[in-house]
């Protein structure tokens, strides 16, 4: 009896337990209250969020198409040649390309007054023909200015180079116009070099027509020969369109391997007129250039480098210098030095036996315009120094290069040498 009081007590205990529980669960479920405490409004503005949308309707829509026609398959038809008519005809190499072997000089009877060339041969054996303008390395030459190019009203720059950027333009510096070579053993140099493998297209200067394209150069003025030069192999010579203070313009290239023009042919700035070569009297593949004035013979040449357009970037420094008696140095060297980096950067010598007012008997001729008697071509803008050593004495002036122009300078006056150097008569051709 006692065990089931206490069962009965617990039962109680239990359920008085359950029913507080209960009474607490359902009083924490009811509502809470809150209180709002009224305050100052503030008002928000949205920003603005035009330009997103503008730039997101553009994503959206994307770049306006760009139209495309197609066209109808059957409208495409394959280029076709025309027929071929006639009988074919094999040529055999010799009659397409001349002969490059050098021919012997022979003997032209010339009379006192109107010498030639000597037989001397040209030394471009001298030196090694090297690519130093090679396009598979990056070094074209940079482009020519654009002719005809007179920036000053002296200068005449009227010329396109013979050759392209890709060959060598660069004359040789010890042997160029005027000059008769190191050792002072060559013929005066009547134009200027270019030392170039043989196949380097040679091009016209200049607009005209050619007065002549063969080997064997003899030249006839009223059934008499006036110039001839059988050294230069083959030769190719184009009379201007234009002249200059009233006389006529002449431009030679010599020593070609293939002559690709006729006589009589009309040819423009630019044309090919044959290929670089070694025909004539030389021991190395080059260009042999001549710009000829008033008529066309050897003595009427003038110097290339004045009439030919520069590179871009670069000028031309042209300048005289004479002994005290007014007549011209010859054959000194005269260097061109760039103070900034205390280096020589090119070396040239006073023309040989120049024309001179009253001259009888001459080899090369200074500009009409400049009378210079040296000449540095090709020099890179900026400032430089010119100098000159003549018997001990020194001369030295100061100059500023401009693009595309030619900056003059006159060294003045050295002291009168104790030995005067012989007159060097032309030898005419043998």
């Amino acid at each position: 009896m006692q065990s089931k009081a206490r069962d009965l007590q617990g039962f109680l205990v239990l359920v008085v337990a359950l029913l507080v529980g209960g009474f607490l669960l359902i009083r924490n479920m009811q509502p809470a209250v809150t209180y709002t405490i009224p305050g100052p409004t503030v008002t928000v503005t949205p920003p603005d969020s035009s330009w997103q949308q503008v730039i997101q309707q553009q994503l959206v829509n994307g770049p306006t198409a760009i139209p495309t026609r197609d066209v109808p398959a059957s409208t495409l038809v394959a280029p076709t040649l025309p027929p071929i008519t006639g009988t074919a005809v094999l040529f055999q190499p010799t009659q397409v390309f001349r002969g490059t072997t050098p021919t012997a000089t022979r003997f032209i009877p010339i009379t006192a007054t109107r010498p030639g060339p000597t037989a001397v041969p040209s030394p471009t054996g001298q030196f090694t023909v090297v690519a130093n303008n090679n396009p598979f390395n990056g070094q074209f030459s940079p482009p020519p200015e654009i002719v005809p190019l007179s920036m000053d009203p002296r200068d005449h720059f009227w010329f396109k180079r013979p050759v392209d950027s890709s060959a060598n333009s660069t004359s040789i510096f010890w042997y160029g116009y005027g000059s008769d070579g190191p050792q002072n053993t060559w013929r005066v140099h009547h134009g200027i070099d270019l030392p170039n493998p043989i196949g380097k297209e040679v091009r016209a200067a200049g607009p005209g027509h050619v007065i002549w394209a063969d080997d064997h150069y003899v030249w006839r003025e009223n059934g008499v020969i006036a110039d001839a030069a059988y050294t230069y192999g083959n030769v190719v010579i184009i009379e201007h369109d234009f002249g200059y203070q009233g006389q006529k313009l002449f431009t030679l290239y010599a020593h070609l391997s293939v002559i690709l023009v006729h006589l009589n042919d009309r040819v423009q700035t630019g044309d090919i007129v044959g290929l670089s070569g070694a025909t004539g009297q030389v021991s190395g593949p080059h260009v042999h250039f001549e710009v000829r004035v008033a008529r066309n013979n050897y003595f009427d040449t003038r110097n290339p480098i004045l009439w030919m357009a520069p590179y871009e970037g670069t000028g031309v420094v042209a300048g005289r210098v004479v002994y005290r008696d007014g007549r011209p140095v010859e054959d000194a060297t005269v260097s061109l030095i760039d103070p900034r980096r205390g280096r020589i950067t090119d070396t040239t010598t006073t023309y040989v036996h120049p024309h001179r007012p009253g001259a009888t008997t001459w080899n090369v001729n200074p500009d009409d315009v400049w009378g210079e008697n040296f000449v540095f071509g090709d020099v890179p803008t900026g400032d430089y120094q010119v100098v000159v050593n003549i018997n001990g004495f020194r001369l030295t002036k100061d100059v500023t290069v401009h693009a595309g122009t030619t900056s003059f300078i006159d060294l003045g006056q050295a002291p009168v040498s104790t030995t005067v150097p012989p007159t060097r008569t032309p030898t005419p051709i043998q």
